[in-house]
Protein backbone atom coordinates (compact mmCIF):
# COMPACT_ATOMS: atom_id res chain seq x y z
CA UNK A 1 0.00 0.00 0.00
CA UNK A 2 2.90 2.34 0.81
CA UNK A 3 4.37 1.73 -2.64
CA UNK A 4 1.06 2.38 -4.31
CA UNK A 5 0.63 5.71 -2.46
CA UNK A 6 4.14 6.77 -3.40
CA UNK A 7 3.57 5.87 -7.03
CA UNK A 8 0.29 7.74 -7.04
CA UNK A 9 1.89 10.92 -5.66
CA UNK A 10 4.68 10.66 -8.25
CA UNK A 11 2.06 10.16 -10.94
CA UNK A 12 0.17 13.26 -9.77
CA UNK A 13 3.40 15.29 -9.71
CA UNK A 14 4.18 14.14 -13.25
CA UNK A 15 0.71 15.16 -14.36
CA UNK A 16 1.08 18.60 -12.81
CA UNK A 17 4.52 19.03 -14.40
CA UNK A 18 3.19 17.94 -17.75
CA UNK A 19 0.26 20.35 -17.45
CA UNK A 20 2.60 23.22 -16.49
CA UNK A 21 4.91 22.38 -19.36
CA UNK A 22 1.97 22.28 -21.79
CA UNK A 23 0.65 25.58 -20.49
CA UNK A 24 4.06 27.20 -20.87
CA UNK A 25 4.39 25.70 -24.34
CA UNK A 26 0.96 26.97 -25.31
CA UNK A 27 1.83 30.41 -24.04
CA UNK A 28 5.14 30.42 -25.91
CA UNK A 29 3.37 29.21 -29.07
CA UNK A 30 0.74 31.91 -28.68
CA UNK A 31 3.48 34.51 -28.29
CA UNK A 32 5.19 33.20 -31.41
CA UNK A 33 1.93 33.32 -33.37
CA UNK A 34 1.28 36.88 -32.24
CA UNK A 35 4.81 37.92 -33.27
CA UNK A 36 4.41 36.24 -36.64
CA UNK A 37 1.06 37.89 -37.23
CA UNK A 38 2.56 41.28 -36.39
CA UNK A 39 5.47 40.71 -38.81
CA UNK A 40 3.10 39.54 -41.55
CA UNK A 41 0.89 42.59 -41.03
CA UNK A 42 3.93 44.90 -41.24
CA UNK A 43 5.20 43.16 -44.39
CA UNK A 44 1.77 43.41 -46.05
CA UNK A 45 1.53 47.09 -45.15
CA UNK A 46 5.01 47.75 -46.56
CA UNK A 47 4.13 45.84 -49.75
CA UNK A 48 0.94 47.82 -50.19
CA UNK A 49 2.81 51.10 -49.70
CA UNK A 50 5.47 50.01 -52.20
CA UNK A 51 2.86 48.97 -54.77
CA UNK A 52 0.95 52.21 -54.29
CA UNK A 53 4.15 54.21 -54.74
CA UNK A 54 5.11 52.22 -57.84
CA UNK A 55 1.69 52.72 -59.41
CA UNK A 56 1.85 56.43 -58.68
CA UNK A 57 5.35 56.61 -60.18
CA UNK A 58 4.24 54.73 -63.31
CA UNK A 59 1.25 57.04 -63.70
CA UNK A 60 3.41 60.14 -63.34
CA UNK A 61 6.00 58.73 -65.77
CA UNK A 62 3.37 57.95 -68.41
CA UNK A 63 1.80 61.37 -67.97
CA UNK A 64 5.19 63.05 -68.35
CA UNK A 65 5.99 61.11 -71.53
CA UNK A 66 2.57 61.84 -73.01
CA UNK A 67 3.12 65.50 -72.21
CA UNK A 68 6.49 65.69 -73.96
CA UNK A 69 5.03 63.84 -76.98
CA UNK A 70 2.19 66.35 -77.29
CA UNK A 71 4.56 69.24 -76.65
CA UNK A 72 6.96 68.04 -79.33
CA UNK A 73 4.14 67.63 -81.84
CA UNK A 74 2.65 71.06 -81.13
CA UNK A 75 6.03 72.78 -81.44
CA UNK A 76 6.29 71.78 -85.08
CA UNK A 77 3.78 74.37 -86.32
CA UNK A 78 5.49 77.51 -84.93
CA UNK A 79 8.85 76.06 -85.92
CA UNK A 80 7.61 75.53 -89.48
CA UNK A 81 6.53 79.19 -89.56
CA UNK A 82 9.97 80.34 -88.38
CA UNK A 83 11.71 78.15 -90.96
CA UNK A 84 9.46 79.39 -93.77
CA UNK A 85 10.04 83.00 -92.73
CA UNK A 86 13.81 82.48 -92.72
CA UNK A 87 13.60 80.90 -96.17
CA UNK A 88 11.67 83.91 -97.51
CA UNK A 89 14.17 86.33 -96.00
CA UNK A 90 17.03 84.69 -97.90
CA UNK A 91 15.45 86.13 -101.08
CA UNK A 92 15.37 89.67 -99.71
CA UNK A 93 18.23 92.18 -99.85
CA UNK A 94 19.94 92.20 -96.46
CA UNK A 95 22.90 93.90 -94.88
CA UNK A 96 25.93 91.79 -93.84
CA UNK A 97 24.63 91.95 -90.27
CA UNK A 98 21.21 90.82 -91.51
CA UNK A 99 22.75 87.82 -93.26
CA UNK A 100 24.61 86.94 -90.07
CA UNK A 101 21.44 87.11 -87.98
CA UNK A 102 19.54 85.10 -90.59
CA UNK A 103 22.23 82.40 -90.46
CA UNK A 104 21.91 82.20 -86.69
CA UNK A 105 18.13 82.00 -87.02
CA UNK A 106 18.35 79.12 -89.50
CA UNK A 107 20.88 77.27 -87.34
CA UNK A 108 18.63 77.66 -84.29
CA UNK A 109 15.59 76.42 -86.23
CA UNK A 110 17.59 73.43 -87.47
CA UNK A 111 18.68 72.63 -83.93
CA UNK A 112 15.13 72.97 -82.62
CA UNK A 113 13.92 70.58 -85.31
CA UNK A 114 16.48 68.01 -84.21
CA UNK A 115 15.47 68.39 -80.56
CA UNK A 116 11.79 67.93 -81.40
CA UNK A 117 12.50 64.83 -83.49
CA UNK A 118 14.54 63.31 -80.68
CA UNK A 119 11.83 64.06 -78.12
CA UNK A 120 9.15 62.48 -80.30
CA UNK A 121 11.28 59.40 -81.01
CA UNK A 122 11.96 59.00 -77.30
CA UNK A 123 8.29 59.39 -76.41
CA UNK A 124 7.26 56.86 -79.08
CA UNK A 125 9.73 54.33 -77.74
CA UNK A 126 8.71 54.78 -74.11
CA UNK A 127 4.99 54.75 -74.86
CA UNK A 128 5.20 51.54 -76.87
CA UNK A 129 5.45 52.87 -80.42
CA UNK A 130 9.10 52.01 -80.92
CA UNK A 131 11.53 53.17 -83.60
CA UNK A 132 10.05 52.79 -87.09
CA UNK A 133 11.95 51.32 -90.04
CA UNK A 134 11.23 51.38 -93.75
CA UNK A 135 13.92 49.20 -95.32
CA UNK A 136 15.56 49.71 -98.71
CA UNK A 137 18.79 48.81 -100.50
CA UNK A 138 19.59 52.17 -102.07
CA UNK A 139 23.29 53.15 -102.22
CA UNK A 140 24.50 54.65 -98.96
CA UNK A 141 27.40 56.79 -100.17
CA UNK A 142 25.16 59.61 -101.55
CA UNK A 143 23.24 59.70 -98.26
CA UNK A 144 26.39 59.87 -96.16
CA UNK A 145 27.86 62.51 -98.44
CA UNK A 146 24.72 64.63 -98.13
CA UNK A 147 24.83 64.50 -94.32
CA UNK A 148 28.50 65.48 -94.28
CA UNK A 149 27.79 68.37 -96.69
CA UNK A 150 24.91 69.66 -94.55
CA UNK A 151 27.07 69.63 -91.43
CA UNK A 152 29.92 71.34 -93.26
CA UNK A 153 27.53 74.16 -94.21
CA UNK A 154 26.49 74.54 -90.58
CA UNK A 155 30.08 74.23 -89.30
CA UNK A 156 32.46 75.25 -92.09
CA UNK A 157 35.39 75.18 -89.68
CA UNK A 158 34.98 71.42 -89.08
CA UNK A 159 37.14 69.04 -91.13
CA UNK A 160 35.38 65.74 -91.93
CA UNK A 161 37.24 63.02 -93.80
CA UNK A 162 35.27 60.14 -95.33
CA UNK A 163 36.43 56.65 -96.27
CA UNK A 164 34.00 54.30 -98.01
CA UNK A 165 34.39 50.60 -98.80
CA UNK A 166 30.73 49.62 -99.17
CA UNK A 167 31.18 46.63 -101.49
CA UNK A 168 27.97 44.84 -100.45
CA UNK A 169 24.45 46.37 -100.57
CA UNK A 170 23.14 47.43 -97.17
CA UNK A 171 19.47 47.01 -96.35
CA UNK A 172 18.44 49.77 -93.95
CA UNK A 173 16.14 52.66 -93.24
CA UNK A 174 17.97 55.51 -94.95
CA UNK A 175 16.21 58.22 -92.92
CA UNK A 176 16.93 56.54 -89.61
CA UNK A 177 20.52 55.70 -90.53
CA UNK A 178 20.99 59.31 -91.61
CA UNK A 179 19.62 60.42 -88.25
CA UNK A 180 22.13 58.19 -86.45
CA UNK A 181 25.08 59.43 -88.52
CA UNK A 182 24.00 63.06 -88.15
CA UNK A 183 23.80 62.69 -84.38
CA UNK A 184 27.22 61.04 -84.14
CA UNK A 185 28.91 63.54 -86.45
CA UNK A 186 27.31 66.45 -84.59
CA UNK A 187 28.53 64.96 -81.33
CA UNK A 188 32.07 64.64 -82.71
CA UNK A 189 32.04 68.25 -83.96
CA UNK A 190 30.78 69.52 -80.61
CA UNK A 191 33.15 67.59 -78.35
CA UNK A 192 36.16 66.89 -80.58
CA UNK A 193 39.31 68.97 -80.93
CA UNK A 194 38.52 71.73 -83.42
CA UNK A 195 41.96 71.57 -85.06
CA UNK A 196 41.78 67.83 -85.71
CA UNK A 197 39.80 66.07 -88.47
CA UNK A 198 36.78 63.88 -87.83
CA UNK A 199 36.96 60.51 -89.61
CA UNK A 200 33.87 58.78 -91.01
CA UNK A 201 34.58 55.23 -92.15
CA UNK A 202 31.87 53.01 -93.69
CA UNK A 203 32.39 49.51 -95.06
CA UNK A 204 30.44 46.34 -95.76
CA UNK A 205 31.66 42.78 -96.28
CA UNK A 206 30.66 39.21 -95.44
CA UNK A 207 27.09 40.22 -94.64
CA UNK A 208 28.07 42.87 -92.07
CA UNK A 209 27.97 46.66 -92.26
CA UNK A 210 30.24 48.73 -90.06
CA UNK A 211 30.29 52.50 -89.71
CA UNK A 212 32.59 54.36 -87.35
CA UNK A 213 33.04 58.03 -86.52
CA UNK A 214 36.16 59.06 -84.65
CA UNK A 215 37.56 62.33 -83.38
CA UNK A 216 40.52 63.59 -81.38
CA UNK A 217 40.12 65.49 -78.15
CA UNK A 218 39.63 64.88 -74.47
CA UNK A 219 38.57 61.29 -73.70
CA UNK A 220 35.14 60.56 -72.27
CA UNK A 221 35.46 60.20 -68.46
CA UNK A 222 35.21 56.63 -67.17
CA UNK A 223 32.26 57.50 -64.92
CA UNK A 224 30.31 58.74 -67.97
CA UNK A 225 30.95 55.73 -70.22
CA UNK A 226 28.43 53.46 -68.47
CA UNK A 227 25.63 56.04 -68.83
CA UNK A 228 26.42 57.44 -72.27
CA UNK A 229 23.48 55.86 -74.12
CA UNK A 230 20.91 56.48 -71.38
CA UNK A 231 18.20 59.06 -72.07
CA UNK A 232 18.68 62.57 -70.68
CA UNK A 233 22.35 61.90 -69.84
CA UNK A 234 24.54 64.82 -70.84
CA UNK A 235 27.62 64.48 -68.66
CA UNK A 236 29.67 67.62 -68.17
CA UNK A 237 29.16 70.03 -71.06
CA UNK A 238 29.63 73.70 -71.57
CA UNK A 239 26.54 75.87 -71.28
CA UNK A 240 26.51 76.55 -75.01
CA UNK A 241 26.53 72.80 -75.73
CA UNK A 242 23.66 71.79 -73.50
CA UNK A 243 20.81 69.77 -74.98
CA UNK A 244 18.31 67.17 -73.87
CA UNK A 245 20.79 64.30 -73.77
CA UNK A 246 18.71 62.20 -76.17
CA UNK A 247 20.89 62.10 -79.30
CA UNK A 248 23.08 59.14 -78.35
CA UNK A 249 20.13 57.30 -76.82
CA UNK A 250 18.11 57.64 -80.03
CA UNK A 251 21.14 56.59 -82.10
CA UNK A 252 21.51 53.47 -79.95
CA UNK A 253 17.81 52.64 -80.37
CA UNK A 254 18.11 53.03 -84.16
CA UNK A 255 21.02 50.56 -84.12
CA UNK A 256 18.95 48.09 -82.08
CA UNK A 257 16.02 48.45 -84.50
CA UNK A 258 18.42 47.36 -87.28
CA UNK A 259 19.45 44.35 -85.16
CA UNK A 260 22.80 46.03 -84.62
CA UNK A 261 24.88 47.57 -81.87
CA UNK A 262 26.33 51.00 -81.22
CA UNK A 263 29.47 50.98 -79.10
CA UNK A 264 32.01 53.56 -78.00
CA UNK A 265 35.69 53.50 -77.11
CA UNK A 266 37.58 56.51 -75.80
CA UNK A 267 41.23 57.13 -75.03
CA UNK A 268 43.58 60.13 -75.08
CA UNK A 269 44.31 59.24 -78.73
CA UNK A 270 40.72 59.19 -80.02
CA UNK A 271 37.04 58.69 -79.27
CA UNK A 272 35.29 56.30 -81.64
CA UNK A 273 31.61 55.39 -82.02
CA UNK A 274 31.01 52.22 -84.04
CA UNK A 275 27.79 50.90 -85.56
CA UNK A 276 27.70 47.22 -86.52
CA UNK A 277 24.67 45.57 -88.08
CA UNK A 278 23.77 42.90 -90.65
CA UNK A 279 23.58 43.97 -94.29
CA UNK A 280 20.33 42.11 -94.88
CA UNK A 281 17.07 42.04 -92.91
CA UNK A 282 14.56 40.72 -95.43
CA UNK A 283 13.10 43.41 -97.65
CA UNK A 284 9.77 44.87 -96.65
CA UNK A 285 8.30 47.42 -94.35
CA UNK A 286 9.57 46.72 -90.84
CA UNK A 287 7.53 49.45 -89.28
CA UNK A 288 7.75 49.23 -85.48
CA UNK A 289 5.58 52.18 -84.69
CA UNK A 290 6.99 55.40 -86.09
CA UNK A 291 5.99 56.77 -89.47
CA UNK A 292 8.69 56.24 -92.12
CA UNK A 293 9.78 59.06 -94.33
CA UNK A 294 10.44 61.68 -91.67
CA UNK A 295 13.26 64.05 -92.49
CA UNK A 296 16.45 63.13 -90.69
CA UNK A 297 17.11 65.72 -87.99
CA UNK A 298 20.29 67.62 -87.50
CA UNK A 299 22.42 66.60 -84.51
CA UNK A 300 21.30 67.52 -81.03
CA UNK A 301 22.83 65.91 -78.00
Amino acid sequence: MILLATDRRQYERDLLHARDTAERGSKDLADVNVALEEQIAKAVAQQLRAEHGLLAEIEVSELREQFIAVLGHDLRNPLAAITSGARLLTKEPLSPRGHEILGLLKDSARRMSGLIDNVLDFARGRLGGGIGLSLARDPLEPLLGQIVAELQVARPDAVIETHYAITEPVECDRVRLGQLVSNLLGNAITHGASAEPIILDARSAAGQFELSISNRGLPIPDEAMAHLFRPFFRGKVRHSQQGLGLGLHIASEIAKAHRGTLTVSSSPEETRFTLRMPCHHGLGDACLGASPGVNAPTPSM
